[in-house]
């Protein structure tokens, strides 16, 4: 796999570009793991280092919307992940998003960048980032998919792991959402059935809480669909 078709890290900036699969993610994760368990930890913006990870210890998020141009704390780590995807498998995406919660417990804002295109497993991870720090360009969309399980199954008590695994798919796909977005149960379950998958644009997303800000084409930062016009760059 040619270097330039690989998801990977460089510093603190997660690119995912291609398919999301242990021949081209693997690297990525790996740095990714690094980074996270390099990461300090913070109690009241104050860099700390217990003996042991408990709730009373770590400084968690919150969810206040922040403007782009608002500067970020300088005691505030930062990790920048730029989107362009089509998605791909369950497995390194679930893992992403698990060094995502761990870097967010020690106080790491989380920023996506949705390119063009985020679709299937590569939207959860642009839905996942520190609410107010989720972008998208104006010409953008989401894609919410379902996508598709693969298992083997060679003898008959197969059977019952192949009905669990799909399940626990759509529930961990249901759950990004529910815990990332303004969408309902009834919405999430038409755009993940095969039938009614969801190509939402940048508007829809930002009116359904799947990103905060929308860039615009005249390189403006907008969280108002009312302040989406065409014009010319001042």
């Amino acid at each position: 796999m040619a270097k330039d078709l690989e998801n990977t890290m460089i510093n603190n900036n997660l690119y995912i570009v291609t398919t999301i699969n242990s021949e081209t993610t693997m690297d990525a994760l790996i740095k990714l793991t690094q980074w996270v368990d390099a990461l300090p930890i913070r109690k009241n913006n104050t860099i700390v280092k217990p003996k042991k990870i408990t709730d009373d210890t770590v400084y968690v998020i919150g969810a206040k919307i922040f403007s782009p141009y608002e500067a970020i704390p300088s005691n505030r780590t930062v990790l920048n992940v730029y989107i362009n995807c089509n998605g791909g498998t369950n497995m390194m995406t679930d893992s992403i998003l698990t060094l995502f919660n761990i870097a967010s417990s020690k106080g790491t804002i989380i920023k996506t960048y949705n390119l063009n295109n985020a679709s299937s497993n590569a939207s959860r991870i642009a839905v996942s980032g520190t609410k107010g720090y989720r972008y998208m360009a104006q010409n953008a969309y989401n894609f919410i998919h379902y996508g598709n399980i693969s298992v083997d199954v060679n003898r008959a008590s197969d059977l019952e792991y192949l009905q669990k695994r799909p399940q626990r798919h759509l529930d961990l796909a249901k759950q990004t959402y529910k815990d990332n977005t303004k969408l309902t149960d009834e919405e999430i379950n038409m755009f993940l059935s095969i039938e009614n998958s969801g190509m939402l644009s940048a508007q829809e997303c930002l009116e359904k809480g799947l990103c905060d800000w929308i860039i615009t084409n005249d390189g403006r930062f907008i969280n108002e669909i009312k302040d989406i016009q065409t014009r010319q760059r001042g």
